[in-house]
């Protein structure tokens, strides 16, 4: 008899954390998309040659008004020079998302919108030392982990009830005197990425599956932008070579994955690269993030990437 009332009580208990939880998610619900993305409608957009830009901060526009942003200047741009194109460019970016969290809202961010043609920009928060609590989960569930242990962990990892207890009682310990080693330390003492080189990858590679497979023709991945030595003072000296090498690494997975795949690169750390005497004006105060001048130079090289592809407006690229 004690086992039915103890498991009717774990499921009151598991319901009504749901329940709660949901409430608070939805009063503390962050704004993810540009609120000028979020209003768009079918309708407004079924009969234009639809162009996608997916990525992170970078995309968003950190800091930046939304007719500042890449995406935006982008669509004046292709105004003035294709008049007689009817396009809308879409801004999907969302700032502090790494390519795991860019593949999982590729339905509702990218291929809701039937696009001819998407721009892919990750990296910079996929090879940030220091991750996110939550950014091993995603990659373990991205992955798949067919293993009983690893099906036991998805289901708890689900549990709003063994999380909660879970936090509680690490709460408790810590009174106590409890020290755990924070999450983004590994075993040598060094800070790991927020996404693994192999996680990096495969996302990447998901995504190109993903958006081919829905009928979109020319897909575009673009290099992270450069950071300077103020951002990479943040971890300290011990580690700051190790994240700017870190950077490079991963703009080389994106060369090799567009290379391997037949996907078009637009190398944007080359290109910014190449304006040492410029960078000042191209990054912001925080060394990462992008000025009204830096989202306009991703701007005019995506337009010269785009032109240089036959595009816009070759029959090549028009959606089946």
């Amino acid at each position: 008899m004690a086992i039915p009332v103890l498991l009717l009580l774990l499921l009151v208990g598991e319901v009504s954390l749901r329940v709660y939880h949901q409430q608070t998610l939805r009063q503390k619900l962050p704004v993810e998309l540009r609120e000028e993305t979020r209003a768009l409608t079918w309708d407004e957009i079924k009969d234009k040659y639809r162009i996608v830009c997916l990525g992170d901060s970078i995309t968003y526009g950190e800091d930046l008004p939304y007719a500042e942003t890449y995406p935006a200047i982008l669509a004046d741009l292709l105004k003035q020079k294709h008049a007689d194109l009817d396009a809308v460019v879409i801004n999907s970016g969302v700032r502090g998302h790494t390519s795991v969290q860019g593949l999982a809202r590729l339905e509702r961010d990218v291929l809701w919108y039937k696009p001819h043609v998407v721009f892919i920009a990750f990296g910079l928060n996929d090879g940030r030392l220091g991750y996110w609590p939550l950014d091993p989960l995603r990659e373990r569930q991205m992955r798949g982990d067919p293993s009983l242990s690893g099906r036991v962990a998805a289901l708890l990892q689900r549990s709003h009830l063994w999380l909660t207890l879970r936090a509680r009682t690490r709460r408790l310990l810590r009174r106590l005197g409890w020290r755990e080693k924070p999450p983004e330390v590994c075993a040598d003492g060094g800070p790991q990425p927020r996404v693994s080189r192999e996680g990096f990858a495969m996302a990447q590679e998901r995504m190109i599956e993903g958006i081919r497979e829905n009928g979109c023709q020319a897909v575009f991945f673009m290099t992270a932008t450069p950071v300077t030595e103020v951002f990479a003072a943040q971890l300290g000296p011990a580690w700051r070579q190790q994240q700017l090498s870190l950077y490079e690494e991963y703009n080389d997975l994106i060369r090799r994955i567009a290379a391997h795949h037949g996907v078009h690169l637009l190398d944007l750390h080359r290109i910014f690269a190449s304006r040492q005497a410029e960078l000042p004006s191209l990054l912001a105060e925080d060394g990462v993030h992008l000025t009204a001048a830096g989202e306009r130079l991703v701007a005019q090289s995506a337009l010269q990437a785009l032109e240089s592809c036959g595009l816009p407006g070759s029959e090549r690229y028009r959606r089946r």
